[in-house]
């Protein structure tokens, strides 16, 4: 749990107390029989509310199961990305209300996601899916603005995929969550860099 204490979002996560307590029951879901059910039906509500990355639950799942590490992580990522066509399609039908009630965060973080859309398109979901940007957003405005659903499935499951490989990977081989969580953020820096870059 040390470990996973470590980096600028846990930090923020532990200065919240609520915040704090929703994740230690989450990494505690890790050691109970029914935690792989738990995991995929926490990886389809982090794609629509839930506040709290499922990473440090599949990271213990893998732990107590790491020979089985590969089918985890692609496991959680089909439930990740079939609650992002959720809240895809929650974005086509109530987007507007969703958005004005900050259910999906504060209407400035919504803004800079459709400008971003505006500019990057499709490449925006793939940041979204792999990174540690709120997915929950990015798949509700993508229904909102009129993305279409085959772009996000394609993208989604890229990057959900792609992200969830690397840290379960990591704490099958490495058993370190924290390691997972920085590679993630260096590769999400290397994506946004070459992005730019070259446009």
């Amino acid at each position: 749990m040390t470990q996973a204490k470590t980096g600028l979002y846990d930090r923020f996560i532990h200065s919240v107390p609520f915040m704090s307590r929703l994740q230690d029951w989450v990494i505690d879901l890790g050691g109970r029989p029914s935690a792989m059910r738990w995991l995929l039906t926490l990886s389809f509500l982090e794609s629509i509310f839930f506040p709290v990355p499922v990473d440090p639950l599949m990271g213990m799942v893998v732990l107590a199961r790491p020979g089985h590490y590969i089918r985890i992580a692609l496991m959680t990522a089909l439930a990740s990305v079939a609650g992002g066509v959720a809240g895809w399609w929650i974005g086509v039908t109530v987007g507007d209300a969703i958005i004005a009630m900050g259910w999906i965060g504060r209407e400035g973080a919504y803004a800079s996601v459709a400008a971003a859309f505006a500019e990057h398109g499709w490449v925006l979901l793939l940041i979204g899916a792999f990174t540690p940007l709120p997915y929950k957003v990015v798949v509700v405005s993508a229904g909102f603005l009129g993305i279409g659903i085959i772009p996000l499935i394609v993208a989604s499951l890229i990057g959900r995929s792609g992200r969830f490989l690397l840290v379960a990977g990591i704490v099958r081989y490495r058993r370190n969550t924290a390691l997972a969580g920085g590679l993630t953020a260096i590769l999400t820096g290397l994506v946004v860099f070459f992005w730019w870059y070259t446009h």
